[in-house]
């Protein structure tokens, strides 16, 4: 890092700090499990080393040199296999352990990778590239290992000069950055730097509206790093409420949707497993707003209420785990209205029932952004949990389908 983007960084950082100084109280219930109750605080951090490991007896190395990377070490096992080392950013952390790293070949060969994960278990199935954009999961005669295992096992065909592996799609914050880019060429679309992370980079908000911004649908994605799944249905969502249909066009008439695609970049392009550079699990810090991320958002969305005399009418959260999921409130912000969430799940469902959504319920004292909605803008929120491994093109059709039915049922709603 050059002397010019360090001195940016710690200006942005003294700017942030110094209009941070007032605290942020948000009114909260009584919390009675202590465990929603969570300090978010920064901690240290531990980054990788970039660098290059090179195996001269066998013509291989690799690295870690770029966005979105996380290797720490690398050793021979023996001719065949190398053993790879992935540690988290802090600990303790979420079983999320996120890898990415690129292997090279002087000759064309077949090599063992071992997956070893310091304080963590193999949770994503490896993906292979040939150019970091397009990915293919490793076939499943070449994987031999199970979820939940502390190190992970699979076979590796080196045909081109360099192979790409990573525990998901590596979508980094330039990439995020071109997609916002393209979108914001739509007249009824502008992009807006709404803060920046604790490392300086921007983040960048969407605003999609042909309305007088009195009604807002609210978005927002990416918190945890590796979560790839839930920011790809994200991006398929948004462009539905973008494009030039008869329902998207009403939509936009009537709602502003505010996006804002990738929370946390620090942790993205840093190969984070979960946190941001402060360290924390984001998506615990929306009581307290330490971080200047989550911060920031709620600076963003209080001031666009206070200045069009607006409110949210509904705040979705994307995220990935193990299956999909819609983690809503079990208490209703709106009693003397049905929840929209569940008419919402149950009009997905109906078009995909075998990629279903579960809707479970939840408390309203936990740290998360839900309940942020629910506790201090009074309004409905879900977060939006995709399967690690929901098929690719299921998401991208669930994800538009999913938007058409918000929309269709936020139109619908005479209250809102």
């Amino acid at each position: 890092m050059n002397i010019t983007k360090i001195i940016i960084i710690l200006f942005l950082n003294f700017s942030f700090l110094f209009s941070y100084s007032q605290p942020v109280n948000v009114p909260w219930p009584e919390i009675v499990d202590s465990s929603d109750l969570v300090d978010t605080r920064s901690k240290p951090v531990e980054y990788q080393v970039k660098q290059i490991f090179r195996f001269p007896e066998t013509g291989i190395s690799a690295d870690n040199m770029f966005p979105g990377a996380r290797l720490n070490d690398m050793f021979m096992i023996n001719d065949s296999t190398l053993q790879v080392q992935i540690l988290p950013e802090n600990y303790p952390v979420n079983m999320s352990p996120w890898y990415a790293f690129r292997i090279w070949s002087e000759t064309t060969q077949t090599i063992y990778l071992k997956l070893c994960y310091k304080h963590g278990q193999h949770r994503y199935w490896p993906k292979l590239s040939n150019d970091n954009i397009h990915w293919m999961p490793v076939d499943s005669s070449d994987h031999f290992s199970e979820p939940g295992d502390t190190s992970a096992l699979f076979r590796v065909h080196i045909i081109h000069d360099t192979v790409w592996i990573s525990a998901q799609e590596n979508i980094t914050s330039d990439i995020c950055k071109q997609w916002i880019n393209k979108l914001g060429e739509k007249q009824f679309i502008s992009k807006h730097t709404i803060g920046y992370s604790t490392l300086g980079r921007p983040l960048y908000g969407l605003s999609i509206s042909e309305s007088d911004g009195k009604k807002l649908l609210v978005i927002l994605s990416r918190q945890h790093p590796p979560e790839v799944t839930g920011y790809k249905e994200m991006m398929a969502f948004v462009e539905t409420i973008s494009e030039n249909t008869r329902l998207a066009r009403r939509f936009r008439k009537k709602f502003e949707t505010i996006v804002v695609p990738m929370m946390n970049p620090d942790g993205v392009d840093n190969g984070f497993w979960r946190n941001n550079a402060g360290g924390i699990d984001m998506n615990r810090d929306w009581r307290y707003f330490n971080q200047p991320e989550t911060y920031a958002f709620r600076k963003y969305i209080l001031k666009k209420i206070k200045k069009q005399n607006a409110r949210v009418c509904f705040g979705v959260d994307f995220h990935s785990t193990q299956e999909d999921i819609f983690y809503y409130s079990k208490k209703n912000v709106n009693p003397d209205k049905e929840i929209i969430t569940l008419k919402w799940v149950n009009a997905i469902n109906k078009r995909f029932p075998d990629n279903s959504f579960n809707p479970e319920p939840t408390g309203i004292t936990s740290q998360v952004s839900k309940n942020w909605f629910y506790n201090e803008i009074k309004a409905e929120s879900i977060t939006y949990e995709v399967g690690d491994n929901t098929p690719r093109d299921i998401i991208k059709k669930r994800g538009k389908e999913a938007a058409r039915q918000l929309m269709k049922i936020l139109l619908k709603e005479k209250k809102l």
